[in-house]
């Protein structure tokens, strides 16, 4: 009998709990290519929670910062070598006809997250360019105009970044006329005031469940997306300065993003 994703998840926790990288590594890439559960579970059952947990065990003072990135770094190098499932899960959904650009604003360096919603993209069939962490604005526009894209996301960590954010949103719409500009992280999880619904990207209302997408092909509406907060990594550099509790990894940003 496979594992299931519980199972999984608790045998990569362990491993980290141990320090062990390499198994943790091994354990997930294993339960993908033998096929005991998908790519979208590992997500969204497994690495999406694991970080939650690695968060809130920081914020509760159970785990140090180098742990934090010792997960971190375990789970970014099991994204990378589960991507070729990724494409797979993707070859098997209808091409949507549409492509997203995902980047972190000038600063933020915490991509892991929104490293997860690009591949969540990619299983609904839409082609995605991710640029990852400190993009310049100007290289955002850039990279949008040349590729034509129908969609802008951009994430942030810490509502620290908000304000700058805010800029570089409305100079997106304004240069970028016709494309979808869209926000999330863990910053969106307490501080939404100045933003508009249909700014706050609510992948399962865009994107649909990803099992589903897989097997009924995606449904992209034009409802107003909302709640997506991209799931967390170390942030202890802005946590330290910002209250405690306030932007710390949190589930499903999972945003209900990689779920």
């Amino acid at each position: 009998m496979g594992q299931t994703s519980d199972e999984v998840r608790r045998a990569v926790s362990d491993a980290l709990k141990e320090h062990d990288r390499a198994t943790a590594v091994r354990i997930a890439v294993e339960a993908v290519s033998s096929g005991a559960i998908d790519v979208a579970s590992l997500y969204s059952e497994v690495l999406v929670p694991l970080l939650h947990d690695t968060g809130e065990a920081w914020r509760a003072g159970d785990t140090t910062v180098w742990e934090e990135h010792l997960a971190s770094q375990a789970v970014r190098s099991i994204v990378e070598l589960v991507y070729p499932a990724v494409l797979k899960a993707k070859a098997d959904v209808p091409a949507t006809g549409r492509s997203v650009l995902l980047a972190c604003p000038p600063e933020e360096a915490h991509d892991l997250g929104l490293r997860l919603v690009a591949d969540r993209f990619d299983m609904a069939g839409w082609t995605t360019y991710f640029l990852g962490a400190d993009t310049p604005f100007d290289e955002v526009v850039d990279a949008a105009g040349t590729l034509q894209v129908d969609a802008v996301v951009l994430s942030s960590s810490t509502h620290f970044h908000l304000v700058a954010l805010r800029r570089h949103v409305d100079r997106l719409r304004a240069e970028l006329p016709g494309v979808d500009v869209w926000v999330g992280g863990p910053a969106f999880a307490v501080a939404r005031d100045g933003w508009r619904d249909d700014e706050i990207v609510d992948l399962d209302a865009l994107l649909g469940d990803a099992h589903a997408t897989a097997e009924a092909g995606p449904e992209v509406g034009a409802g107003a997306p909302e709640d997506a907060r991209a799931p967390g990594e170390a942030r202890h550099q802005e946590d330290a300065e910002a209250p405690r509790g306030a932007d710390t990894p949190r589930d499903a940003d999972t945003p209900r993003e990689a779920r």
